[in-house]
């Protein structure tokens, strides 16, 4: 049994070591197997040889697996992992378990609460998140909290919030969420300033494919290109499906549908 929990247990942190350590793993167990093969059923005069190399490969493992382990040393690392991943279960559990031993500070709690908006348990981010300011009102959890209130159609508080958090030090491409709160409470004006301030900052094609979008919608400027269109639609497909039971989840519906129109009158 012992050895299982451990064979588990490294496959569990396999998952989520960075590429390159994952390929020496595999590489160097594939040298193993055939080493041992060579040991067990080659000539007699290149067993001995067969056996040292084998000795040497057991070694580089153990220390592949210490390099690839290297992050793993909290909690919140591991769970940092997962989110980046983009398995927020796994993530949630492990900081789930910090908080429920009261070990969880600003910066795990942040994460939590941004895990659960990635899960579109919108109640529990909100209130995970606002935790998170009471113990320290950063422009982490205040980006965080906005983006949660813009995902349950609050938009005003959202833009509030979020602004909030550019003042604080927030990364400048909160612009575009600044932008998209005000397009959707229709604010045309503010929601025009914010999005073009962030049009050159955006570097995700999603948020490209949103803001020339929107603005085309306020101004009639250029629709996005085909290849835009394509690539950014499957990021918010799966907000509107996250989000379907909130009116901003309703809204990214109808503007789905309507993008899915221009692709085709692009055909």
């Amino acid at each position: 049994m012992t050895i299982l929990r451990l064979l588990s247990s490294l496959i569990r942190q396999f998952r989520v070591w960075d590429r390159p350590s994952q390929a020496a793993l595999i590489l160097a167990l594939l040298l193993l197997v055939a080493v041992v093969l060579v040991a067990v059923f080659g000539p007699a005069d290149v067993r001995q040889p067969a056996m040292i190399g084998g000795a040497g490969l057991l070694l580089a493992t153990q220390l592949i697996i210490l390099w690839g382990n290297r992050g793993l040393v909290t909690p919140f690392t591991q769970a940092q992992r997962h989110f980046i991943n983009g398995d927020f279960g796994a993530a949630s559990d492990l900081l789930e378990t910090l908080r429920a031993e009261g070990k969880a500070d600003a910066r795990s709690l942040t994460l939590l609460g941004n895990t659960y908006r990635q899960l579109g348990r919108l109640d529990e981010s909100e209130t995970v998140l606002y935790e998170a300011l009471n113990i320290r009102r950063e422009h982490f959890p205040l980006y965080g909290f906005g983006r949660t209130l813009l995902a349950q159609g609050r938009y005003a508080e959202a833009a509030q919030a979020m602004e909030q958090a550019l003042a604080l030090g927030a990364p400048p491409v909160a612009a575009y969420d600044i932008g998209e709160a005000y397009f959707r409470q229709h604010n045309d004006d503010a929601a025009r300033e914010w999005l073009t301030r962030a049009k050159p900052l955006a570097q995700e094609g999603y948020r490209v494919l949103m803001i020339d979008y929107i603005l085309n919608q306020l101004d009639g400027g250029p629709l996005p290109p085909r290849e835009l269109l394509q690539s950014g639609l499957p990021y918010w497909r799966a907000s509107a499906e996250r989000f379907g039971h909130t009116r901003y989840g309703q809204a990214l519906v109808e503007d789905i549908q309507h993008l899915e129109t221009l692709i085709e009158e692009l055909d």
